[in-house]
């Protein structure tokens, strides 16, 4: 006799598994030692690799030397807590040879019945370095444009008797004006020991001792 219990338990694995195999993150589960026991269909279409090259392997010479310890000494870290979480952002190596940028999510359930293993979430995070790049990008084309503002360059024709200068439109500006234009600079007004003996040389003359 056929018991009832099978056929919901399918029922239940169904949904989760089609989740996860068509999922647009790795989903991998590692043994206690690193070693792969499984991965979705996403881990060979997104790094191109078969499956055959990883079910039993650990991988780890996939990752980008520069990030190896730190992921190697994370996963040690972890496996030592179970039902630990940890994440890391790393380098892996696609099947062409080129480097790939994942944030790698990780959760210890070795001690899980129906899970004993780790299991490794990673997002391929290309979106988010597209957005950081081009805010760089932005933030240098802002800069450059600052000094422009604020750097003056070049000859500039000034009139010898009223001191006004010339724009390149052929329009003459009061030297404040262009200046504060051109290089965001603001003028205050005084008077020079100079003019003030000239223009009013009453406040300039000796007071009796």
């Amino acid at each position: 006799m056929t018991t009832p219990v099978a056929e919901p338990m399918q029922e239940r694995e169904d949904p989760f598994r089609l989740l996860v195999e068509n999922s647009n993150d790795i989903l991998t589960i590692r043994e206690a030692d690193g070693r792969v026991r499984y991965t979705n269909p996403t881990f060979y279409r997104m790094l191109g690799y078969k499956e055959e090259q990883i079910v039993g392997s650990t991988c780890f010479e996939l990752i980008h030397p520069e990030d190896r310890d730190v992921v190697l000494g994370a996963l040690d870290e972890l496996v030592k807590t179970p039902g630990a979480r940890d994440s890391v952002q790393c380098r892996a190596r696609h099947a062409e040879g080129f480097w790939m940028t994942f944030e790698i999510v990780a959760s210890n359930l070795l001690h899980h019945p129906e899970v004993r293993g780790v299991v490794i979430n990673g997002r391929h995070i290309v979106d988010r370095e597209k957005r950081e790049a081009r805010k760089d990008q932005l933030i240098a084309e802002l800069k450059q444009t600052l000094m422009g503002l604020n750097t003056l360059s070049g000859i500039l024709r000034i009139c010898a008797s009223c001191k006004k200068i010339q724009e390149e439109a052929g329009t003459w500006q009061q030297i404040e004006v262009y200046v504060r234009d051109h290089a965001q600079v603001e003028f205050s007004h005084g008077i020079c020991p100079e003019c003030t003996s000239y223009w009013y040389p009453e406040h300039t003359q000796e007071k009796p001792e």
